[in-house]
């Protein structure tokens, strides 16, 4: 039997230390989930709303996974290759027509991580031409840059060859096979929230609007963020991860295609990246000591993390709203190490 008290006793500290206002975790493996709970508050100022099981995150980076998937469909239906260039798709200047869409997904473009598109541009359209424009920080395929910019590129092609929008996509090609009810780009605003930071354009805080400003300007809906989602749609997500593409008996991406998303395609880099996934290398990251060399998942600006263990197949989901009220507050990074050394290490006492 999975014991959670120790687990629960934890989260409850990362509560009383202020790592974050509220939270909402699900762990479990290959055979189901062994544990989902909430905790504290989905909105402390400026009033105190409890978390409830059915709000909503914003999950920030973890969109990216989604991202990815959308862009493994194209590759899987024959209609993107990885080595495909941005030249392709794009008026590229000389020396980025020659990035692919790998080095896009393994963040070794070269392009920026960030910059201020939506005070740079004017409208969103302008934003691929902009981000091509931008000098990067190294030769392509050399090294490990996470790009939130080059998602937005990577956005943009699936869009492009998939003939619709990247929500659209992933409502089609994901969500809805999936069974993920609330999961969703621009949700709607019955449910409840997890409120991040104070918005000084709109002079109220942000909750169901995404935190993101780029993904903001480009109308909530990106390549780099924008999804929000519950504990429970994204406990299903995670057991898709888990067994590798599929959901029962539903086939979202193959296989094979999948394990080689998984790999570590950066082994010539300290930082371990796959297909869209961070994948664990010996570099303490966020999934702590006690997750195996090789397992894959991602985290998100807001305090969002998923990941699972490839050898024992424990997933962890770990959503909070640790930007609200301040995107300052940096002390969920040691806790989440904590946390995951601790679901691994109660794991393998069961």
């Amino acid at each position: 039997m999975f014991n959670t008290k120790n687990i629960d006793e934890l989260i409850k500290k990362g509560l009383a230390d202020e790592a974050f206002p509220g939270a909402a975790i699900s762990i479990g493996d290959k055979n189901g989930e062994l544990f989902r709970a909430t905790y504290g508050f989905r909105q402390t100022i400026p009033q105190e709303l409890p978390m409830e099981g059915e709000t909503l995150f914003d999950i920030a980076s973890l969109t990216k996974l989604f991202t990815s998937l959308v862009a493994l469909k194209l590759v899987q239906d024959g209609k993107l290759s990885l080595g495909d260039t941005l030249s392709k798709f794009f008026d590229a200047p000389s020396d980025k027509a020659d990035i692919t869409v790998k080095h896009l997904m393994t963040h070794t473009s070269g392009i920026p991580a960030h910059e201020h598109v939506y005070n740079l541009v004017e409208k969103p359209a302008d934003a691929p031409t902009f981000i091509l424009s931008l000098e990067l920080l190294g030769s392509p395929g050399d090294t490990v840059v996470y790009s939130c910019l080059g998602y937005i590129l990577l956005g943009k092609i699936c869009e492009k060859l998939g003939g619709d929008t990247i929500d659209n996509l992933a409502k089609k090609w994901l969500f809805d096979p999936m069974g993920l009810t609330s999961t969703a780009y621009n949700p709607d605003k019955n449910y409840t929230f997890a409120a991040t930071e104070f918005d000084t354009v709109t002079n109220a805080w942000l909750c169901g609007v995404v935190h993101d400003e780029n993904a903001r300007f480009l109308e909530g809906i990106s390549g780099n963020a924008g999804i929000f989602a519950s504990i429970k749609d994204m406990a299903v997500f995670a057991s898709m991860l888990v067994n590798k593409g599929c959901i029962g008996d539903k086939v979202l991406i193959e296989k094979d295609l999948f394990e080689h998303a998984i790999k570590n395609l950066t082994p010539h880099c300290p930082e371990g990246r796959g297909l869209g996934f961070e994948v664990k290398s010996d570099v303490l990251i966020s999934c702590g000591n006690n997750f195996s060399v090789g397992s894959y998942g991602h985290t998100g600006f807001t305090g969002t993390s998923l990941w699972v263990d490839v050898e024992t197949s424990l997933y962890v989901v770990l959503l909070t709203n640790r930007v609200h009220p301040t995107r300052e507050n940096v002390k969920h990074m040691p806790f989440r190490r904590e946390l995951h050394d601790l679901c691994a290490a109660e794991y393998t006492k069961m």
